[in-house]
């Protein structure tokens, strides 16, 4: 469980364990690494897996800097633990990330995993995909005043209502107000990531293997959004979990982690 100072100033925290071929976990927007827990613990049976805090989240410092700079970090943390051909698996924010990684540094990515992400966030004239810019503003703003019950309360938006009924989510619940509360700062500069970021040509120049999960009913990265990207990367392999939201990783893990395992295999 390592820190690592990088060239950028900033303290990054990360679990490293395993051996074998390599996995990099990047959670999304108001979580942190430990989101992948049922992950981490099943691949590091067989893989060398790294899960990371982005930083403001988790046990990682804050500082702001272009998402170009966050990866050249993460590189250095990559490069630091041998990690020098990894699988990359990025859940909605993270999946953007680990876009940006492959345009920076192909030649580090084997294979890449995208959970309810895409290569745009925002919508746009010529993209009528994503999440509508003023409501992602409205959020930013709601962050100033409703700091961190909003956070909590957009968390538990990402399930569905079938979700919010079982008794896993009851257990995500439990060790979710464990988790420290990100930096706001940290979150409202990520919104503007997200409004701002165009990787669209880089998903389209995507020439590693790459799989899709979804959630059916996902509000996030929608249904229409995933077949868009089906038309961009035509050989993607592409999977969605019925009755999910925007974490079919928390709501069915023994599934997520088989449909993973078999992909990685191929």
């Amino acid at each position: 469980m390592p820190y690592l100072k990088t060239d950028s100033g900033i303290n990054w925290y990360y679990d490293v364990e395993g051996e074998g071929e390599k996995i990099l976990f990047i959670h999304g927007w108001g979580v942190d690494r430990r989101i992948w827990r049922q992950q981490y613990k099943y691949f590091s049976k067989f893989y060398r897996v790294l899960s990371v805090d982005l930083p403001g989240h988790g046990k990682s410092e804050w500082k702001k800097f272009p998402l170009e700079t966050m990866v050249r970090d993460l590189a250095q943390i990559l490069s630091k633990e041998n990690f020098d051909k990894v699988s990359v698996m990025g859940s909605s924010l993270g999946g953007l990330v680990a876009l940006k990684v492959y345009q920076i540094h192909p030649e580090m990515v084997q294979k890449m995993i995208l959970v309810g992400s895409m290569p745009k966030f925002s919508r746009s004239e010529d993209y009528p995909h994503g999440l509508d810019t003023q409501k992602m503003r409205k959020l930013s703003g709601q962050l100033n005043s409703n700091y961190p019950a909003i956070v909590h309360i957009f968390f538990r938006s990402l399930f569905t209502k079938q979700e919010r009924q079982t008794r896993r989510f009851l257990w995500i619940q439990k060790f979710r107000r464990t988790e420290a509360v990100p930096f706001r700062e940290a979150l409202a500069e990520y919104l503007d990531v997200l409004e701002q970021e165009d990787l669209r040509e880089v998903l389209r120049g995507v020439s590693v293997p790459l799989q899709i999960i979804n959630g059916r009913d996902d509000e996030i990265c929608s249904e229409e959004t995933v077949e868009y990207m089906r038309t961009i990367v035509p050989a993607a392999c592409i999977h969605y979990f019925e009755e999910c939201g925007h974490f079919p990783f928390l709501s069915k893990p023994y599934e997520f982690n088989m449909l993973v395992e078999n992909f990685l295999k191929q």
